[in-house]
Parts: C-alpha cells; structure tokens; sequence
C-alpha cells in the first residue's frame, strides 16, 4: 500500500492548486468523513471536492484518471468496511515526521472538509456531535495549534489518541440516525457495463457503481 499513497501524493502534488487536497493523509481524513456522514455523497460530487472548484486536472491519460480514482475508492471502502464491521481495528492514516512523531493535522483538515462537504457541520448540531467534531478541529487552527503546544508530552498523546476514537464514534453516530435506504425501482433503461456510469464520475459503469 506504500507504493499506492506515494503514487497518490505524487499526483495530488502534481495537479492540485492551493484549493486542492494535498496529501493522502488529508485525502484519508476527507474520505473518511464521506463514509461517516449521515448521507450518501455521490463520487462526481466529492471528486471535484478534492481538487477544489473550478480545479480538476487535464491528466495525462483516462488510465491515470482512471487508477487515481481507483485508489481513492480503496482508500474510502477501506475506511468504511473497517468502521462498519471492525471499529476496533480502525487506524487513521496518519503522518510521521523526521523525527517520527506522529502528525494529525492534515488528516484532521481532511476530515472537516469532507463533513462540511457532507453537510454536518453548523450551528444546530447537538451536543455530542459537537464535542466529537471539537476533538478533530482542534488540530485544525492556529488557536487549537497553540492549545496543543502548551501540552504536555502526555496530554499530546492523549489529544492524538483521541483523534481516531472520534472518528470510529462519528462514524456510529450517524450510522444509527441514517434513514433506511429504501428500494429503487428501476425507471430508466438498464446501464451497460461499459456505458458511463451515470453518477457522473466519468468512468465506465463497471469500473464505478455497478455492483
């Protein structure tokens, strides 16, 4: 998976801008958030997310578009599979330093911006949520930043921890307000395995959504 996140940083760098996500870290922490929330966001909508709008690159080829997108939706079902069935065995994908001290920001500046994406940041959110948010949006201002920097070596490592359990305990809030999907009912004619997927992410329908 090494070879994967590398590959993945290199293209973020490669054709992001100031407005894009740019790590797999911080791609992480957004894809985490949109397997979390209370709603289904669809991939044409968050793709454009992680570039920012008006920022989606001119790759190179449909097959660079195409393994790209792959290795995020492996990162996103990762996520989800291990919070849906295995919330235990759980891990951030998190930095490491020279030092290999372990760096949350970007994962944490991820995730808030795929819950604001998702809709389930504002003022009327109870309280749970909140606090819950709190403890991921303290890594991501100057002002949280300069709470942390007054902490201890333990008080840190115990802010750090706190990052994933939020996450998992995120994850099963929503899960348990989410409304029951209910069945489709096909009303339009049956899409071709190699016919666009119609959730607008470009690629074939076989390689996307289809089941």
């Amino acid at each position: 998976m090494e070879q994967e996140l590398e590959q993945i940083d290199k293209w973020l760098s490669q054709y992001g801008s100031e407005e894009s996500i740019a790590t797999a870290s911080e791609l992480d922490g957004f894809l985490t958030a949109i397997v979390s929330g209370p709603k289904m966001i669809a991939p044409s909508v968050w793709y454009s997310a992680i570039w920012g709008e008006g920022h989606e690159p001119s790759w190179q080829s449909q097959k660079e578009a195409e393994r790209f997108m792959q290795l995020a939706i492996d990162l996103m079902n990762h996520a989800a599979q291990t919070l849906s069935h295995a919330p235990e065995d759980y891990e951030a994908l998190f930095l490491i330093d020279e030092d290999e001290q372990v760096i949350v920001e970007a994962w944490c500046f991820g995730y808030m911006r795929g819950a604001e994406l998702g809709g389930w940041v504002d003022d009327e959110q109870d309280d749970e949520l909140t606090e819950l948010l709190a403890v991921i949006a303290l890594h991501c201002s100057e002002e949280g930043q300069a709470v942390i920097d007054g902490f201890s070596d333990e008080e840190r490592e115990a802010a750090l921890a706190l990052v994933e359990a939020s996450a998992i305990e995120l994850h099963a809030y929503w899960l348990a307000r989410r409304e029951p999907l209910e069945p489709i009912r096909r009303e339009a004619p049956k899409v071709g395995r190699n016919d666009p997927c119609p959730c607008g992410s470009g690629k074939k329908h076989k390689q996307c959504c289809m089941p």
